[in-house]
Formats: C-alpha cells, structure tokens, sequence
C-alpha cells in the first residue's frame, strides 16, 4: 500500500505543469491534456503511475548537453530508495511522481542508464517542476530543520565533552599537586574556562593584537566603514582595549565584556559581524608597561585572535618570539595578517611567502597568513571573509575553551615526565630486586638463626615442669627466679631486642641507589619528590617502624608448642624418682643401719647388691626420659621456630614493600592521572 505524502503545491497546479513541460518538449497536446487530467483527478498526496510513459517520451526527445544533470539525475534516483528523511539529508530534490517512474525503468541494464542519463535536460525540467525536499519547506530566515539538529547535537556533544576536559583537568592539577608541581597555570585555566562557558551569549570575542604602529585601529575602522578607534602618529595611540559589537548584541555580550573589564563599547549595524565582538587592543610592545600587561591579562580570556605585522615589523622579535611561540600552539581561531600592503605594492606576495616560511620555521604550522591594507577599499577582504565565514561562534568558543584545556593538560604533563603510557618509575625486576635486597638485610639484623635457638630453648623450658618430673620442676623454678629464661629462652624479647645487634644503614642501600640512577631521568620539577623518597633519616625510620610493625605482629601468638608426649615422659619421671627414693632408703637401711636389719640377707646379682644394681638402673632411666623429653621438645621448637620465621619473612616483606614503594606508588597513580587526563582531553 503506498503511503500519502505532505505536499507543498495543490494538485491541480502540479498537474498543469506537468502537462505544461511535457508539452513543452514536444508532446502532442491531446496526449498532454489527457496526462493533467488523469494527474489531476488522482488523491492528493498520492502517487501518479500515469505520467511514465509521457516523461520517458520527453526525455527520449529531448538532449542535454550537460553531464552534471545526468550525475544529478542518478543521485536523485539513488536517494528516492531511501526515506523521505534520508532524502532531505542527502540534499537532493524529491520527484512528483513515483521514483520508478520519473527514472525510468529502475531495473533496466546499466548502459541503458548511463544513456538516459545522459539525455538529462527534460527530466530537469521536470524536477524543477516537481516539489523541493522538505528540508527546503523551512521556515524564511532559518536554517534547515536538519541542519539545526545537527547544530544541537553537536553543541550536545560538545558541552558533554568539555565537561569531561575539566573533570580530567581537575583531576590532573590534584595529581600534579601531589607531585610537587606548580598548578597555578593550570588551576588559572580552569577558572577562566569555566568562567567563560558561564556566558550564554552566542557571540565569540575576537582580538586585535599588534605591535606598535601596525595598523589595529585603523584595520578595525576599515572593517567599521567608520572611525571606531582613533588612529593617528602618536604612539601609542590605544592605550585602553575597545569593543566593537553589534547592537543586537549588545546586552548579551555586556556580562562578557564586563568579566574582560572591557569599558569601551561602540556597536554597529552591520550583520555580518553580528556573532562576534572585536577588541582593539594596546601594543605589545609599548613603552608603557600597563600596555603590555593589559594585553597579557587578556589573551588567555578570548577567543580568536588576529595577529596584525606590517611589512617592517613582520619580523619583529617581541611578537614572534613572546607571543605567536607561546600563543599560537593555544589558540583554535587565529590569523595573522599582513598590514598596510598597500606600501610594498607586488611586493606583499613575496612577504606573505616569507612570513608563512618563518612561522613554519619557528613550529607554528597553523596559522593562515592574509594580506591586507586599511587604505585602500577592498583590500581587507580577506580578513573580513575569515571573520565572517560562517563559523559557528559556540563552536569557535568551545574550541578555544578546549585548546586552552588541551594546552594546560599536556603542559602538566611535559613537567611530570608523563608519555602516552606514563610508565611506571621502576619496573617490576627492579622492585622484586630491591625488596629482597631489604630484606635480607633486615632479617640479618633480627637475627633468625638467634631467634631459632631461643625458640627451642623456650619450648624445652615449657616442657619441664610436664615431663621432667619433680626435678623439672625445680629447675623451672630456678630458671625463672634467676632470670636465666629470658635470656636464652624468650623468643619474643629477643625479637623486640632486634635494634641491639646492628644498623640499617646497609638495609637502606638498595633502594638508595635504584632512585639514585632514576632522578637523571626525570623531569627538574619532579625531582623534589622523588628525592624524599631516599632521605636517610626517613628511609631509616620507615624501615623501622617496618620492622618493629612486623615483629609486633608475629609475636603477639609467639606461644611455645605442647604435647600430650610431655604428659607421658613426666609420669614415667615420677615413677622412676619414687623407684629410686625407695632404692636410696634401701641402700641406706642396708649399709648404714645395722640393727634392726643386720640380720636380714641382702639380695644379690653376682658381686653387686641389689638395691644398688636398682638404684643405677634407675638413675639410667630418669636421664634416658629427660634426654628423650628434651628431643621431643627440641624437635617441636625447631619447627615452632621455622613456622615462626616463615611467618616474619613475609609480615616483614609486606611491611617493606609497603614503606619502600608506597610513595612510589603514589607518583605512579598521580603520572597515570595525568596521562588519561591528558587523553581523556585529546579525545
């Protein structure tokens, strides 16, 4: 089902026309009125499948000589495939009848339509006859409604990335921050960006900027058609900036103006500067120093600039070397034009050529260069085609909002060392490296040979008073009252002593001397802040307080293992000291008590009594229990002791890494913020 389309003209008048060119071409004019008037009775807004045969007849009989009309033709026969709104995109003109029809044969061989096409001038006419696209039915003065999407959406995307530049530039002047970096630039940039996207005014800020006797005032009266800014012999002449708006703009660009501390105003009528407001500044290079610093105040505050030289001045040191090298990589819109070329008359081509060479020569590769003369009429035309391109002014804003951004983002990042890929300052064998140097060190110093043997001695204390029996526990108790245990058995007091049995001087080394070959290679700026990292008294405490964090945290559990082994032996222990109480008696009763057991025979094995044979047998056992006991526990200790070690090793590599590549770390993260910052501005 073919659906109705919006016209513009009335049928009848569509169908006349039709019929007119069809007779024009050479129809017969009953075929022509019988082609209106079947056109005509069709539905409005409908397809007409009438009119086929009678344009392809036309067009069979009709010849062009141009080539264009048949490239127009094929386009519109293209673009009639897709919709009406693809249509209006493409700018091509939409046919009264049906795509089919008006071309002809859609299906047909291509040579067959190369050749129609090239017989082009009837189904010219035709089109002409036939409705423009929609995007023409606008309103009168305006734009078209296509184009003005694309306006917003643009000014969408715009807006939506500027704000994402200043984020990342926000993020970028913290990061420079920590890094010790001068941000005063860049936090200044940032104010007056924001500052300036705070006007909604659609005109952009163009400025005059020149040394003395250049030529502004007299290019901005030429520009006027007026005298706008006085000009004459005295130097310098402008000594305050002057605005030139229009006076529809007038109270819209009055915030701006008055944010630029711009006092002087004049308007005009003139509607081809109606987006712009012109600023006629002081000279650079005035002898009044007020001058200079006026014109410095606002160059980072506008948005276009025209750079005006004469042909004495066009080389002039002050505006190459103090402004266009620092000024040009910052702006989006600048010109410079060559003044007063009037005096050098054929000469001004060679001089264009000449100036063009040396801003190449210097890295200024885009910047245009124009001639002009604010004598003679007509001969600022190319300055006043620049400004009045058709260049959006909110475009021209946001250019200059995002260049500067841009400039600020890659001036941080050129001071921090920062690349496309801020690698990182030390790459991972490096730190692997110096972390095991470290320690090493450290744990040479805390002694872990000395803390095994105060391990197993603590756990062989421990198991005394279990499995030694009664003597056990005199000896524990002689131990402790002599203070003895916490010098050989007292694994926890001996870690704490750890700062007793050396210096961290040589601990220190190793990272010392990584940073030492780092700084040559990082930028003057940031080397403040990689220095700290090696100061010896910092180092020293941080690796302290590494340790001293470690070992609090290792022996806070520090307890000597158990065993129910210990429980057994020491029963056995006091089996056999009762065994050899009852043998000591015996022995006594024997040998130094006659009566009453004088008479009593003692039992023998061979020569030797039997309560003595009892007796060494006895003492054999306790000290084959108590060597069994301290094996036991020396086996527990040895391993307490090597899962006690394992332990601190790797609390203590924490702990280093942590104080060793901390701070590290965090000029790591602050150069990886610069370098998206800086990308995330790139786009």
């Amino acid at each position: 089902m073919v659906q109705p389309r919006r016209t513009c003209r009335p049928a009848r008048a569509r169908s006349l026309a039709l019929v007119g060119i069809a007779g024009a071409g050479g129809t017969h004019p009953a075929t022509a009125a019988r082609l209106g008037r079947e056109h005509r009775h069709r539905r409005p807004g409908t397809r007409c499948r009438k009119a086929r045969p009678c344009v392809r007849g036309v067009a069979r009989r009709e010849r062009a000589r141009d080539r264009r009309d048949g490239w127009c033709l094929r386009s519109h026969s293209r673009c009639d495939r897709h919709r009406a709104r693809d249509r209006g995109r493409h700018r091509f003109f939409e046919s009264e009848a049906p795509a089919g029809d008006l071309r002809g044969g859609r299906d047909a061989r291509d040579d067959r339509r190369r050749a129609r096409a090239s017989r082009g001038s009837a189904r010219r006419r035709v089109l002409e006859g036939a409705r423009p696209l929609r995007q023409a039915c606008r309103r009168p003065g305006g734009a078209p409604r296509s184009r003005r999407r694309a306006a917003r959406r643009d000014g969408a995307a715009l807006a939506v990335t500027l704000s994402a530049s200043l984020s990342a530039l926000d993020d970028a002047v913290d990061a420079a921050a920590a890094l010790g970096l001068d941000t005063s630039r860049a936090r200044q940039v940032l104010a007056d960006a924001r500052g300036r996207l705070g006007f909604e005014g659609s005109a952009y800020v163009l400025a005059l900027v020149g040394g003395t006797g250049v030529g502004k005032s007299s290019l901005l009266n030429a520009l006027a058609g007026e005298t706008v800014s006085p000009a004459g012999p005295r130097r310098p002449t402008t000594g305050t900036p002057l605005a030139w708006v229009a006076q529809s703009a007038r109270d819209e660009t009055a915030p701006l103006l008055g944010w630029l501390d711009v006092r002087d105003v004049r308007d005009h009528a003139n509607g081809a500067f109606a987006d712009v407001a012109i600023l006629d500044l002081p000279d650079i290079d005035s002898t009044t120093p007020e001058h200079r610093a006026r014109v410095d105040e606002l160059l980072p505050r506008v948005d276009a600039v025209v750079w005006v030289a004469d042909p004495e001045k066009y080389r002039d040191a002050v505006l190459h070397d103090q402004y266009l090298r620092r000024w040009a990589p910052r702006l989006a819109r600048q010109l410079v034009v060559l003044n007063k070329a009037d005096r050098v008359g054929s000469e001004a081509e060679r001089l264009r050529a000449h100036l063009v060479a040396s801003l190449r020569a210097e890295g200024i590769e885009n910047v245009n260069v124009a001639v002009t003369s604010a004598t003679r009429d007509g001969d600022a035309h190319e300055l006043r085609d620049w400004i009045a391109d058709g260049v959006q002014a909110k475009r021209i804003i946001s250019e200059r909002v995002a260049t500067e951004l841009h400039g600020a983002a890659l001036d941080l990042a050129t001071r921090a060392g920062v690349s496309a890929d801020a690698k990182p300052l030390l790459t991972a064998e490096q730190r692997a490296q110096v972390l095991a140097d470290v320690t090493r060190e450290a744990a040479a110093i805390i002694d872990l040979a000395g803390l095994e043997r105060q391990a197993v001695a603590a756990t062989r204390l421990a198991a005394r008073p279990r499995g030694a029996g009664p003597f056990g526990l005199v000896t524990t108790f002689l131990y402790r009252v002599t203070g003895r245990d916490r010098v050989v058995a007292d694994p926890e007091g001996y870690l704490r002593r750890w700062r007793e049995r050396g210096s961290l001087a040589r601990a220190a080394e190793p990272i010392r001397n990584v940073i030492g070959d780092l700084l040559p290679r990082v930028p003057s700026e940031t080397r403040g802040a990689i220095a700290t990292l090696v100061d010896a008294q910092a180092l020293n405490a941080r690796i302290t307080g590494a340790i001293d964090a470690a070992v609090a945290t290792r022996v806070a559990d520090a307890r000597p293992p158990t065993s129910v082994v210990w429980s057994v032996i020491g029963a056995l222990q006091y089996v056999v000291t009762a065994a050899l109480l009852f043998a000591g008696l015996w022995i006594a009763a024997v040998f130094f008590l006659h009566a009453p057991f004088a008479s009593v025979d003692v039992p023998v094995l061979g020569p030797i009594p039997t309560p003595l044979v009892l007796l060494v047998s006895l003492l054999v056992a306790g000290y084959v229990l108590a060597r069994l006991l301290g094996a036991h526990a020396g086996m527990l200790g040895r391993r307490w002791a090597r899962r006690l070690r394992g332990d601190l090793m790797r609390e203590l590599e924490a702990r280093l890494r942590d104080v060793l590549f901390a701070r590290i770390d965090t000029i790591d993260a602050a150069r990886v913020r610069i370098a998206r910052a800086r990308e995330t501005i790139e786009g």
